[in-house]
């Protein structure tokens, strides 16, 4: 692992807070990162993509569609700038970050499944979907990281 210190990125980044937790995330109420552990070249990589979201100021979103092109982001923006300061060098194809990126689009693809057909539906709001073939309506959890659940309401 390149020789890079948390005290050194909190140096990099005297806006943000960072503060260990269960996972690496980024909470834009509280402007801090939050990080598992620093122990290897992939911790990093994933505190650096954390940092992006913050850079690029990423809040909220209303569509899953719009989380997906958030993290694509924070994946570019880690790479293409925040990468070299570190000594690392990344690309947008290696396994780690397209396996990130994969977890999101399963996410999206298991929640846009319609409960009574298996057919792909249409996101109506944040926490709804619809089918275009059989017309069911379903609601959706907020889960990223725990089991998705799907309540069909029509």
């Amino acid at each position: 692992m390149p020789s890079v210190s948390l005290p050194q990125i909190e140096h990099d980044f005297p806006e943000l807070q960072f503060n260990k937790g269960e996972v690496f995330s980024w909470n834009p109420n509280s402007q801090t990162v939050y990080y598992e552990k620093l122990d290897s070249q992939e911790d990093l990589v994933q505190l650096l993509h954390e940092i992006a979201h913050a850079k690029l100021g990423h809040k909220n979103y209303q569509y899953d569609i719009q989380l997906i092109e958030m993290e694509r982001s924070a994946w570019e923006y880690a790479v293409d700038t925040l990468a070299s300061k570190y000594g690392l060098t990344l690309s947008m194809d290696d396994d780690n970050i397209q396996d990130s990126l994969d977890s999101y689009r399963d996410w999206l693809h298991k929640r846009s499944l319609c409960p009574q057909c298996s057919a792909v539906g249409l996101q109506t709001t944040s926490s709804s979907y619809r089918c275009i073939t059989c017309h069911s309506e379903w609601r959706v959890n907020q889960a990223k990281s725990c089991q998705l659940k799907r309540y069909q309401i029509k």
